[in-house]
């Protein structure tokens, strides 16, 4: 609900003014998140947030108390997109699978292109979760799942759809892990490894060049059959 302020000493009013305390709560997560994910946790202020918000120094703090629980909220905001993106990839690659090697290569492309679309489309979080991995080195390790479990179970199910099924030298959590590292990999090192090859990881041409190798790979490890090894 907005809620409606009057400027000026009493006596003297002036043009009312207007606080919508839901878009200053976003902009202050938009804000965030560039923040922390150009700057890192510790190279960004709350001071500096509140200036690229356009908002009074002290509303960072009123709505998140601090600076860890404003970075909790946009790592939360994160995956909840995430998840909300990659819930139902699963169910559609599902959909493409009719036992043939074409159809499993139109159900890897949707698998495998929705992560991919998802990644481009989101750079912060690739930094985000980059950054993340840095910090937690050596600190320990994550106590709350930081993957998406909607994919994971996309996985699973795409795995179990097919027939004849994979074989259980196929193992669908290792399967996931190799899903992410082939897709994050490239786009978190742009701007290295893949720089230093001539390639732009962040274009939709790499991307589309991308899900076909992910999806070649794969059709090789799931039909292993008709693509005997030479």
């Amino acid at each position: 609900m907005a809620v409606t302020e009057r400027a000026g000493p009493v006596g003297r009013r002036g043009p009312r003014r207007r606080r919508d305390p839901e878009r200053s709560r976003k902009a202050i997560l938009d804000a965030a998140e560039e923040a922390f994910a150009q700057h890192g946790y510790g190279g960004a202020s709350l001071a500096a947030i509140a200036e690229a918000a356009a908002v009074s120094t002290a509303l960072p703090a009123y709505f998140f108390d601090s600076k860890a629980k404003l970075y909790a909220a946009v790592v939360e905001r994160l995956f909840r997109e995430r998840n909300e993106r990659l819930d139902g990839l699963g169910r559609a690659a599902v959909a493409e699978v009719d036992g043939t090697e074409e159809g499993l290569r139109r159900g890897l492309r949707v698998l495998i292109g929705g992560y991919l679309d998802f990644l481009l489309s989101r750079p912060n979080f690739v930094q985000l979760m980059t950054r993340d991995a840095l910090a937690l080195a050596g600190k320990g390790r994550a106590q709350a799942p930081r993957h998406s479990t909607a994919y994971e179970d996309g996985v699973r199910g795409f795995l179990a759809a097919l027939s004849p099924p994979p074989g259980p030298a196929v193992d669908s959590s290792q399967l996931l892990v190799s899903i992410v590292a082939m897709c994050f990999f490239p786009l978190e090192h742009d701007a290295t490894m893949v720089a230093g090859m001539g390639l732009r990881a962040w274009t939709p041409a790499f991307i589309g060049q991308r899900t076909e190798h992910v999806v070649d790979l794969l059709v090789r490890v799931l039909k292993p059959d008709q693509h005997p090894r030479r």
